[in-house]
């Protein structure tokens, strides 16, 4: 870029300034030769004034004598005259080129002569229809010096030329620098570079607006790659986690099955068949709770109002048992969002903390002003359980919940369900006495605001507040 509006700035002024300089030198000369002419026909008319009354009626030999005189005593003041007698030059004298005749008309007249050496500008006028009066003056000097100024202005045009280029070289890189810090910008972004690249975004014009979007496309290309490179990580772990958690069951089947095939007890087999269907379940839950997950990455929110009360309560009488009592509390309140999403989120919290508690504790579902909460008496959370409790196929207590047959994958499924709201998940607990789980969506000020239809993967929240546990 910088080689060519360099060039472009030679290719245009250089040109420019060389005709410049021919143009002037040519306007110089024709004045001077326009001033030369002036005087030359001025002079010729004072000469003609002097002669005229004195030639007019003399006869061949005596204009020839006269013309002789005359010629020698303007010759001596440096003015050269010439007499013709029709078309016959007097006393010796010879015209320069046969072109000089055409001023042999009978009329006033004048030429130009640039061929003959030195080059002269003639006026003729008729003294009488037979004797012509031609008044010569030598211009060669002004030829020499239209040479000369040429010469000296095509020099003042290189030089003008050279330093042209050098203020073109400097301009054009000056013009171009922002560019090249654009173009070192993208060669970085291409080859995934970190170097922290200062753009001209403080300037006012075209370049500055270029290299603000520039930056913000960087920004935007930038954010993109860590959601895609967090997005691969959490999809790696996630298959990890299940590579790890499959093993489990699927060795129990294993073992299972040949047990089945010895010769065992009916009551032994009918044991190792409710195992076996106690893991295929395990299995299957797991199977569901990740489609959901896979599901939730792609499709969009049906977002409409929601009454928390009646959702609460559903839940309830879906879950609640005689074993583990459920208790709806608060006034109802209406939050936008899917409203199948939330019953979701609402049925896999109070069946975590079902999980959670002994047989007989009440597990209490409240509606709050921006969501709801579920509350269990059970067993209870540390400060490091609760950072690692919304992963994929994470459980504090691996070998409770296996027993009650939970996948991890819970929690992991609320996260997501509350990133996609716009909410966060808050935990309360206290080791020996309990969890409260608290969904809060963060701002519901219009219809889809607020609400995440397709949020970066592994960044929904799931907060520790308020632990009094260690």
């Amino acid at each position: 870029m910088k080689k060519k509006l360099f060039l472009l700035i030679l290719i245009m002024a250089v040109p420019l300034l060389f005709a410049t300089a021919w143009y002037m030198s040519e306007q110089s000369f024709q004045l001077s030769l326009n001033q030369e002419k002036q005087r030359a026909q001025w002079t010729e008319s004072i000469i003609f004034q002097e002669v005229q009354p004195n030639m007019n009626k003399l006869s061949f030999s005596q204009a020839s004598a006269a013309a002789k005189q005359y010629r020698n005593a303007y010759a001596a003041q440096g003015v050269e005259l010439m007499f013709c007698w029709n078309i016959t030059p007097l006393a010796d004298a010879s015209l320069p080129t046969r072109y000089y005749e055409g001023l042999l008309q009978g009329n006033r007249a004048a030429l130009l002569d640039t061929l003959s050496a030195p080059q002269r500008y003639a006026v003729a006028e008729p003294i009488n229809d037979r004797l012509t009066l031609i008044f010569l003056r030598d211009v060669s000097g002004l030829f020499t010096l239209r040479n000369q100024f040429r010469i000296t202005a095509l020099a003042a045009a290189l030089a003008a030329s050279l330093l042209l280029a050098l203020l073109g070289l400097l301009a054009a890189g000056f013009f171009t620098r922002p560019l090249r810090r654009l173009t070192e910008a993208s060669h970085q972004l291409s080859q995934d570079s970190g170097a922290d690249l200062s753009l001209p975004t403080e300037r006012k014009d075209e370049i500055g607006e270029l290299a603000s979007a520039f930056s913000r496309m960087r920004q935007a290309v930038k954010s993109r790659e860590d959601a895609l490179r967090e997005e691969s990580d959490s999809r790696q772990m996630l298959l990890d986690a299940l590579a790890h958690e499959m093993r489990t069951p699927l060795t129990s089947l294993l073992g299972n099955a040949r047990l089945m095939q010895r010769d065992v007890s009916s009551d032994a087999r009918k044991e190792i068949g409710e195992s076996m269907v106690k893991e295929i379940r395990r299995l299957s839950d797991m199977d569901q709770q990740l489609m959901k997950l896979t599901q939730l990455r792609h499709e969009a929110l049906e977002v409409s109002e929601v009454s928390v009360l009646p959702l609460l309560k559903d839940t309830a009488s879906r879950l609640a048992s005689e074993e583990h009592p459920i208790a709806v509390e608060g006034e109802d309140v209406i939050l936008r969002g899917d409203a199948a999403l939330l019953s979701l989120l609402m049925d896999n919290l109070t069946v975590n903390a079902i999980r959670a508690s002994e047989p007989g504790q009440e597990i209490v579902l409240a509606a709050l002003p921006d969501g709801f909460s579920v509350t269990d008496h059970g067993i209870g959370m540390t400060e490091e359980q609760i950072a690692h409790a919304c992963e994929p196929f994470w459980r504090a207590d691996k070998a409770r919940t296996r027993s009650l047959g939970g996948a991890g994958l819970g929690l992991s499924l609320c996260r997501r369900i509350a990133d996609l709201h716009g909410g966060e998940l808050v935990f309360s607990s206290e080791c020996g006495k309990g969890t409260v789980v608290q969904f809060m969506i963060n701002d519901k000020r219009s219809d889809n605001e607020g609400i995440r239809q397709k949020p970066s993967p592994g960044r929904g929240r799931c907060q520790a507040r308020n632990q009094q546990g260690s």
